[in-house]
């Protein structure tokens, strides 16, 4: 289990690679809730710490261009991963299907991603964080932050005593 306060500022982001077609969403509807209006269902790559379910973010932005951001409230509804088992949390180095409730509309960064459905049809795309990890970020340059951040894209090395 890895905290979010043991994870570097900036590297608590969400991954973003794509929307959910909707035979995902038939495939996993025992795991996750009917979509709302201003919900999206969205394959997250590998994550940076354990992150429960209800927490909350400031804003999203492009993976390519950090300086296209949209200042937007994006909880954490609910949970999955390939298996459609419910989970309260998005785990740490886990790749997951997750319900985001964007407010007070879904950005368009997010209404215009491509559907997928599996992990790794497309690239990441777009970063969801707070203010202060995305001010992170900027600074140290989006490339830098990706080439320190473990979690960019691939998986966290394996834990000590781990099999």
């Amino acid at each position: 289990m890895i905290a979010e306060a043991d994870t570097p500022l900036a590297h608590r982001i969400l991954l973003v690679e794509g929307r959910a077609t909707e035979k995902v969403l038939a495939d996993v509807s025992r795991a996750l809730p009917r979509l709302s209006v201003n919900e999206e269902a969205l394959f997250l790559s590998y994550n940076y710490a354990d992150v429960p379910v209800g927490r909350s973010y400031g804003c999203c932005y492009r993976r390519t261009d950090a300086s296209d951001v949209v200042r937007v409230t994006t909880t954490v509804v609910a949970v999955t991963q390939q298996w459609a088992h419910k989970w309260d949390a998005i785990p740490h180095g886990w790749k997951t299907l997750a319900v985001l409730r964007f407010e007070p509309e879904i950005p368009e960064m997010i209404r215009d991603l491509p559907t997928a459905s599996r992990w790794h049809e497309h690239p990441i795309a777009v970063h969801i964080s707070d203010q202060d990890t995305w001010e992170a970020r900027v600074k140290m340059g989006e490339a830098q932050a990706d080439q320190a951040d473990p979690a960019a894209g691939s998986p966290p090395p394996a834990r000590r005593g781990a099999s």
